[in-house]
């Protein structure tokens, strides 16, 4: 008998044991959020590329030091640049004096022309003295004849003179603008080799170095602002739709663990990166670390929505219809926002009652 009573003793301290505790909604402040990886990179920053192909004969870069826009940044093997140089300007050199120098080929075609002039002068006197006398029957016809010829073919050898004199003109001035822009070319060609920096900033990254080749795909360094930095967010596809430019974004890093940072959003790219299978967004701090590098990394949160003294339910007490088990069995809530724990209720139930954890 005493065993039996023992028994039906432990089924009761059982059954206790096993009733579930209910719990009242609560009142407090909820933020919902999305959440997104981090990476700090610089606001403006560009991959320096060389121009040509070559082997790099002299760089001046180091990672880390500050360049002002302009600097010299590296050199690529520039003999044949100087050697196409070189022979350009000698072309031109040539070309100037064919056109304007002491020697110069019009020089000497003017000279000629000049001489066919003073002819011209003498054979037209000599025609106007002989038909003077042939028009008082003084001289032979065939000596009036011969001075004639003579005068049309001075006047014509000056015609074809000054024809010649211009074609040769034109054709040396075009072979002097020629040489002068095959010039200019080669000492673009030779500015080439001679690669500089694009803005100011800091050298944040060094692909290459001194006697190593490089071609016009190869990226040889990094250059971005050494002070304006600006945070990549990696959202995922199915939050994306959420982002809008001046939420608020509470940021943490992983080289600042024991801190937080604001920023605010200020660019959503849209579209979608095919790797990474997510979209970016960019922010700017609003409160940022004192110092801060290329690289850092870490994780945000983006706030949606926030509500301050609001009743919420811990989210695990809502079924997946927004059923909720109370004393007088489910009933059906209007929930709000949420974040990892908690969800707002906004009506179905008040702040009396009891709810229980789901079976």
């Amino acid at each position: 008998m005493r065993i039996a009573h023992l028994v039906l003793l432990l089924f009761l301290l059982a059954g206790c044991s096993e009733e579930t505790t209910g719990i009242q909604p609560g009142r407090t402040t909820i933020t919902e959020a999305v959440y997104g990886t981090v990476l700090v990179v610089p606001k403006e920053a560009y991959t320096v590329f060389s121009p040509v192909n070559g082997i790099i004969d002299q760089s001046m870069m180091k990672e880390g030091a500050e360049v002002k826009e302009g600097d010299e940044l590296f050199r690529i093997s520039d003999q044949r640049a100087k050697l196409e140089k070189k022979k350009a300007r000698q072309n031109y050199v040539q070309a100037l004096e064919n056109y304007q120098g002491e020697v110069a080929v019009l020089k000497e075609m003017d000279e000629r022309i000049n001489s066919a002039k003073m002819s011209l002068l003498n054979d037209s006197v000599n025609y106007a003295r002989q038909a003077r006398l042939w028009k008082q029957n003084i001289g032979s016809r065939q000596a009036f004849e011969t001075m004639e010829l003579k005068f049309n073919t001075s006047r014509h050898y000056i015609n074809e003179l000054q024809k010649t004199y211009e074609r040769t003109r034109q054709q040396l001035a075009d072979q002097l603008a020629l040489a002068g822009t095959s010039l200019e070319i080669s000492g673009q060609y030779y500015d080439e080799h001679t690669i500089r920096a694009k803005m100011s900033g800091t050298i944040y990254q060094i692909e290459k170095k001194t006697g190593e080749s490089v071609t016009t795909q190869t990226p040889v360094a990094r250059i971005g602002s050494s002070s304006h930095f600006i945070l990549e967010l990696l959202i995922d596809e199915v939050d994306i739709s959420r982002i809008e430019l001046g939420q608020t974004v509470l940021v943490r890093l992983d080289a600042y663990r024991n801190q937080s940072y604001e920023a605010k959003i200020s660019r959503i790219l849209p579209h979608k990166n095919s790797l990474t299978q997510a979209f970016t967004v960019e922010a700017v701090f609003t409160q940022a670390p004192e110092r801060l590098y290329d690289g850092l990394s870490g994780e945000a949160n983006i706030v949606i929505s926030r509500r301050e003294n609001t009743m919420t339910l811990p989210t695990e007490l809502i079924g997946p219809d927004n059923q909720v088990l109370t004393e007088d069995g489910e009933r059906q809530v209007v929930t709000g926002i949420s974040d990892l724990r908690y969800t707002e209720i906004i009506s179905g139930i008040d702040s009396n009652t009891i709810v229980y954890q789901p079976e």
